[in-house]
């Protein structure tokens, strides 16, 4: 990974754009949100203050590529597609304003494709909250697109490029245009750094596979031509384990697991203390609060925003029931299973 340092009147532009966003009374709220997690975990207790500051909201759940390991490629999605309403989607920001700092802004979908990305980036940016978002980058080739959202508030923008060559790419991104998407993040740096901006920081992710792990040295050096702040490397999450050698890497710091007894399972132990339990939630296109991430089909549905505020989900109990299922027994739901969060770090 390599870091760009700003200077001069770009890091006054950085400066100012961070100073939108401090706010005592959510730093507060954080402070016990963070407090309270691991005063649990160190006394084996359950102790939960303030509310959760960092959120998925959705856009949607709907998606241009066919990626052969993503439930929306493979149409696997149980729950229904979508777009989230803008009027929802500012109710929503409205209610969670108080102690809300980071929004990814972004889960099963590809949120590019939703017509009032830039107005909810915009919205949410009004209301004190660093926005990240995740694309496939396909959208970044329209050039009108592309400027705008340089243009944003938007804090952070991961894009997804699983090869550096376009054979490699596409083997995972079915449906995607390699230079299309190479071509649209060149222009994406040249208009933020011709506006004497540093944000969004601007990331390239790179998800280490079997056909594409001896790209690794290529990925990082094509975003250095590209002009990105970073390249960094993800681990593939498996579904389909009988087929799970395919497309784990052979390089063992890459993998998320480890074969015993003929199966497949996470590398590592991990405690029912879960901060994204604490620290975070998920909101769906149709407004759904779920517990986190891992959560794709919405099978723990928790509540609903068309039907009531998160303050009351947050503390009903339903929330408390699920955290305090997952505290005792973690293997007991079947998600938890498969999900990375608390394991030690197996690769950098």
């Amino acid at each position: 990974m390599y870091i760009i340092c700003p200077e001069g009147t770009e890091l006054n532009s950085l400066l100012q754009y961070y100073a939108h966003l401090l706010s005592l009374k959510k730093f507060t709220n954080a402070l016990k949100n963070i407090s309270s997690f691991y005063l649990s975990r160190l006394t084996g207790g359950y102790f939960v203050w303030g509310k959760p500051f960092s959120f998925f909201i959705e856009p949607t759940n709907l998606c241009n590529l066919r990626c052969t390991e993503c439930p929306v490629g493979l149409k696997l999605l149980k729950r229904p597609q979508g777009l989230l309403d803008f009027d929802r989607y500012k109710k929503i920001i409205d209610d969670i304003s108080g102690h809300a700092w980071q929004l990814l802004i972004y889960y099963q979908g590809e949120s590019t494709i939703h017509p009032q990305l830039i107005p909810m980036i915009e919205y949410a940016y009004q209301h004190k909250i660093y926005t990240e978002l995740s694309t496939n980058g396909v959208r970044l080739g329209n050039s009108k697109f592309c400027r705008e959202l340089a243009e944003s508030h938007l804090s952070k923008l991961i894009i997804s490029l699983d090869g550096a060559t376009e054979e490699t790419y596409k083997i995972y991104r079915q449906d995607g245009l390699f230079h299309r998407v190479v071509a649209g993040t060149r222009n994406f740096v040249k208009i933020r750094n011709s506006l004497k901006k540093r944000y969004p920081r601007t990331v390239i992710q790179f998800l280490v596979m079997r056909h594409n792990e001896h790209e690794m040295a290529a990925i990082k050096k094509l975003g250095k031509e590209l002009g990105v702040d970073a390249v960094v490397y993800k681990s593939p999450q498996i579904y389909d384990f009988e087929n799970a050698e395919d497309i784990l890497p052979q390089n063992p710091r890459f993998r998320r697991y480890e074969k015993e007894n003929g199966r497949y399972r996470l590398k590592g132990t991990y405690s029912g203390y879960c901060r994204k339990l604490w620290f975070g939630s998920v909101i769906t296109q149709d407004a759904t609060v779920i517990p986190c991430c891992f959560d794709k089909d919405a099978d723990y549905p928790l509540g609903y925003l068309n039907q009531t505020d998160f303050g009351t989900i947050w503390n009903a109990a339903a929330y408390h029931r699920f955290r305090r299922t997952v505290v005792g027994n973690r293997n007991r739901v079947p998600m938890c299973r498969n999900c990375s969060e608390g394991l030690k770090t197996f690769f950098k």
